[in-house]
Parts: C-alpha cells; structure tokens; sequence
C-alpha cells in the first residue's frame, strides 16, 4: 500500500506541474489556405442590370471536406498531408466566385442565397474534380467545375464544364496551394464571364 501511494503522489506532482503535458503533445496544426483574389481585369466589361445568387457547390464526399484531395492513380483518393482548406472546398470555391463578381464591379446584387434571398438569375455549379494529380509522376492541381445558368428554380439557360490545371513546384504546403490558387483563378474568371454573357440572354427569355 505503501508504495502504489507513493506511485499516485508522484504521478499527481507531475500532472500538476506540467511535466507529462510534454508526452501528451499533438502535432502542430495543418497550415490552411484559401485562394487569392482574381483580377478584376480578367472579368472586366460593361455593367448588368440583374441581380445573381451563387449557389453553394455540389460536390461527393471526397472533395466535401477541408482535406485536399490527391490523386495517385486512377480512381483511388488519398488526402494531402502538408496543409488543407481553411474552410470545405465548395465554400472556398463559392466565396471565390462571389468575390471576383463583387470585384467586377459590374453586379450590384450578388452573394449566396442566406446573403441574398432573391434574385433574378442564380449560377449553380458541381465541383467534379478538385485534386492534386501525382499519378505518372506528375503534381498538378486539376479542377473540373459544372456549371449553370437557372432562374433559382426549374428553368435552366446555359450549362457549360470548365476545366483548368496548374503545376506545383514541389510537394510543400504552399507550392501544392499555389498551384491550386492559379488553377481556380482560371476557373473562375471564366465562370464569371460566361455568366455576364449568359446572362444577357436568359434575362430576355425568362
């Protein structure tokens, strides 16, 4: 009895001073990321008397998430070990979306359906694709995203896929963060001016 109560006393002088919170340590959180700001000259143009809300993303369970998602080989996903979103990556790409629409200058009215409510025009986009391709060797961040044009409810008035890719440099945090960065620029500067074009359109006929 004697000794397990000196083992107890021992062990809670420990706790209590700190020193086993140094076994009990976790890795040091994941650097997270979210992507930069596109040029307002890239969705330049004249202004839109129509109101846009950009609906929240679809997308599976394996790019649903803040992992960012890697590719080995055909068909199989693994997730990035060096960092990962700042937020789940169908609220970085709409916030993405949103923000060169308001950097545009050419919409008023713009922002997702809690922000907006209603609007005359609303971009519904599926993520499907979003990953760091290493099969073959290779590193690129390839994003393929679906969109559409609708009025918020049955009517669709264009669709269109876009794609894009982008290579890292290396395999560290911020170059694979780079190298997504310039791929979803490009997606999204070309979402955006297929909308204003599109858009003109399904205001005449809806």
């Amino acid at each position: 009895m004697t000794n397990l109560f000196r083992i107890a006393t021992i062990t809670a002088a420990l706790l209590a001073s700190g020193c086993v919170s140094q076994l009990l340590e976790t890795n040091p959180p994941k650097p997270r990321y979210m992507i930069g700001y596109v040029d307002a000259a890239a969705v330049s143009g004249a202004g839109v008397d129509w109101s846009l809300i950009v609906e929240n993303p679809g997308a599976s369970r394996a790019y649903d998430t803040t992992k960012i998602a890697v590719t080995p080989s055909p068909g199989r996903i693994e997730y990035f070990g060096g960092g990962e979103w700042a937020s789940r990556a169908p609220v970085v790409v709409q916030m993405a979306l949103i923000q060169a629409f308001e950097d545009s200058g050419r919409i008023l009215a713009i922002g997702n359906r809690a922000d907006l409510g209603l609007s005359d025009l609303a971009l519904q986009t599926d993520i499907r694709r979003l990953d760091l391709d290493v099969a073959g060797g290779g590193r690129n961040a390839r994003i393929h995203v679906y969109a559409r044009l609708t009025n918020g409810r049955s009517t669709v008035f264009a669709a269109k896929g876009f794609t894009a890719s982008a290579p890292a440099r290396s395999n560290s945090g911020d170059d694979v963060a780079a190298a997504f960065d310039a791929a979803l620029k490009t997606i999204v500067a070309d979402v955006a001016n297929w909308t204003f074009e599109e858009g003109a359109g399904a205001r005449t006929s809806s």
